[in-house]
């Protein structure tokens, strides 16, 4: 009886803090948008990434590139 209530509890502190959307958010970050970048090379290594404190949707992922790959190409 024990062991269903703390695990029923430890259920409803994931949920109420949304731990499992930030480890999905953070593993994403780490695996797709920083690498994305410096293949499109939009991104050199040390750069340092600001997160505004929002989830970074596909729109904004785009609308990112395109501001960048229009700051690349008005050299040319």
């Amino acid at each position: 009886m024990e062991t269903s209530s703390r695990e029923l509890q430890a259920a409803e502190y994931l949920e109420k803090h949304q731990i499992k959307e930030l480890v999905s958010y953070l593993t994403s970050a780490l695996l797709f948008f920083r690498p994305a970048l410096k293949t499109l090379g939009l991104c050199t290594e040390d750069e340092d990434l600001q997160d505004d404190g929002h989830k970074i949707t596909l729109d904004k992922f785009k609308e990112e590139v395109n501001k960048r790959m229009k700051e690349i190409w008005s050299a040319f």
